[in-house]
């Protein structure tokens, strides 16, 4: 298969999960795309910059490299070094804020640490030149749902600037996390109180990871999910990946919605590329997801693009209006029967079919008529059968058509009908669907005489 039909064949993939979960996806960014689109360091050269300035760090980073067993424990040494320095030569490099009684004694380090960064992200969004440009206006047209990331930087705030930004441990706290926001998970330079980068930090977080991985968990299971910027072995990847694993209860299966990015400069020139991975999250579990292999990013972007509609409406728009529907419902709900008068509103207009497209509806003969008898999304229709999301839904479905030869989703029927919308065709399924697969599921096999 040549580069050009593997991209075909991703990209095809891509746009039948936006369609089947119908959302937009979400972004989960490491430290590869700031390394790309800033060219900021790795964590240990962060931290090899950070023994370079520091005159009480008196020997090479290899040193500690070779005396410890990861790069936090090299952040917990550092930090003792940048607070015995602010506290005698060098405080004029520090704010005098940080030298208040209540003041964490790292935070002289993780100051260091925002300022070194600070200078890689003082760049202009749109002062690149192609094909990095290219690459982030691809970014840009995605609108993801939302975005993840343990970059301490600011890049997705300048590419999204419409975003709300969540630091740290301020997800546990309000709604749920919403459309439009981008949530760093391991602090940002603007708040360098969030920063995770000793190895007390990492026990801080892992004690109230619990917490922040529950309100993220229907994001994943509920939405396609681009991982990138991240090696296969990375334990932020690996934790997330477990937490989903663990929801899904799906051994061995194939997570459809969630696909890995890895960086192959050499992509093009090869016959034969993986579209699945293995991930190994513990010594006895791994994971299988969808494998994107490119050394291009425009084309991966443009394949998670967002449908028209969802590109003309900002992000901040989106979040107001979602968090405003939180807030009806929690407090003030109206208790009695809304009624509306579709009546008086199709007489606005003469054509009520115009009047459909102006307003994203059709009307109540049809629309209410379908709906009550396809009333179950793919994920509402994996939930009713005992899954956390459609992935059981769409198994059983695949089995149906693998044992019997008719595939559900191929068209309109009494189990499924689809919808278009715009360009997207969403799936919709019956109670006849529901009886089915539950049938199946109980039974282990579809009999074809349950078809008639």
């Amino acid at each position: 298969m040549s580069y050009e039909d593997y991209k075909a064949v991703i990209t095809e993939d891509v746009a039948q999960q936006i369609s089947t979960l119908r959302c937009q996806p979400v972004l989960f960014f490491g430290s590869g795309m700031s390394r790309r689109y800033l060219d900021a360091p790795t964590w240990s050269g962060l931290l090899e910059r950070i023994a370079d300035d520091c005159p009480l760090i008196d020997r090479a980073y290899a040193y500690y490299a070779q005396s410890c067993t990861a790069e936090p424990q090299i952040g917990s040494l550092f930090a003792e070094k940048y607070r015995d320095w602010a506290w005698d030569t060098g405080s004029n490099k520090f704010p005098d804020t940080l030298f208040d009684a209540t003041v964490s004694p790292d935070a002289f380090l993780k100051y260091a640490v925002s300022e070194v960064i600070r200078e890689y992200s003082d760049v202009e969004i749109d002062g690149f030149n192609p094909p990095i440009a290219d690459e982030i206006n691809a970014l840009k047209e995605i609108k993801p749902h939302a975005i993840l990331t343990t970059n301490y930087d600011t890049f997705l705030e300048k590419v999204f600037p419409d975003y709300k930004v969540i630091v740290g441990q301020t997800a546990l706290k309000g709604m749920p996390l919403a459309i439009g926001e981008i949530f760093k998970i391991h602090g940002c330079i603007e708040d360098i109180s969030q920063i995770v980068i000793t190895s007390e930090d990492y026990e801080t977080f892992g004690r109230k990871k619990k917490f922040i991985a529950a309100r993220l968990l229907s994001l994943f299971n509920e939405h396609p999910l681009l991982i990138a910027g991240y090696s296969a072995s990375d334990p932020n990847v690996r934790a997330l990946l477990s937490d989903i694993d663990e929801a899904l209860a799906l051994p061995g299966s194939l997570i459809e919605n969630i696909y890995f990015v890895e960086y192959d400069p050499d992509a093009v020139t090869k016959s034969s590329l993986p579209t699945e991975k293995l991930i190994q999250i513990e010594e006895k579990r791994s994971v299988r997801v969808k494998l994107i292999v490119t050394s291009d990013f425009q084309w991966v972007f443009e394949a998670f693009k967002s449908p028209d509609t969802i590109n003309a409406v900002p992000a901040s728009m989106m979040r107001a209006i979602l968090a405003r529907s939180y807030e009806l419902v929690r407090t003030d709900a109206p208790r009695n029967t809304l009624e509306v008068d579709y009546d008086f509103l199709e007489r606005k207009l003469d054509n009520p079919t115009e009047f459909a497209k102006l307003f994203g509806i059709t009307t109540v003969s049809d629309a209410s008529i379908l709906s009550a008898k396809y009333r179950f999304s793919s994920t509402e229709l994996g939930k009713a059968l005992g899954g956390k999301s459609w992935h059981i839904a769409v198994k059983l479905i695949d089995q149906v058509k693998a044992e019997t030869g008719f595939d559900m989703k191929a068209g309109d029927n009494k189990y499924h009908r689809q919808q278009r919308v715009n360009t997207s065709m969403f799936h919709q399924y019956s109670d006849e669907a529901y009886d089915l697969l539950k049938r199946v599921q109980d039974s282990g096999y579809c009999d074809p005489e349950w078809l008639k």
